[in-house]
């Protein structure tokens, strides 16, 4: 095989659809992309969070008030919106198994920590966020449990 051959198999290859998809991968994908765009910049995110503390006052949720951020909490939160909105997108694109049972790993960390934080008396408002991990964890877990079967 020629090496322009060669090239263009690998360029077919590595942009065909044939990499087993996991049901329900891209899907949360798209929860994710939604969910953290909003945090993906230091005053978008700064908006969500008044928009979750005024939730929170007018639910009288049980819980912690969430704090004004300064300025490196906010780079913090934006470095992470950034990066899951990133995380999102590639998902989006390539709902490859490999990739959706890393997500589904982290699922099972940012719960822990979600847990951890209504533990420690933060705001209630962090269980929306917790229903929504906890749902697309368990929705793509299936799917790559299914996909095993196979």
């Amino acid at each position: 095989m020629t090496a322009t051959a060669t090239s263009t198999a690998r360029l077919r290859s590595a942009s065909d659809d044939s990499f087993p998809r996991v049901r329900w991968g891209r899907a949360g994908a798209v929860y994710d992309l939604i969910v953290t765009v909003g945090f993906a910049t230091p005053l978008t995110a700064s908006l969500l969070l008044a928009l979750t503390r005024s939730l929170h006052d007018a639910l009288h949720l049980p819980g912690a008030q969430l704090p004004e951020l300064d300025p490196t909490a906010l780079m913090f939160t934006s470095m992470f919106g950034t990066a899951v909105t990133m995380w999102a997108i590639a998902r989006i694109l390539r709902p490859e198994w490999r990739f959706i049972a890393i997500d589904t790993a982290g699922r099972v960390l940012f719960s822990l920590w979600m847990i951890w934080a209504l533990l420690n008396g933060q705001s209630a408002t962090v269980v929306a966020f917790l229903i929504g991990e906890v749902t697309w964890l368990i929705l793509q877990l299936s799917g790559l449990l299914r996909l095993r079967r196979r």
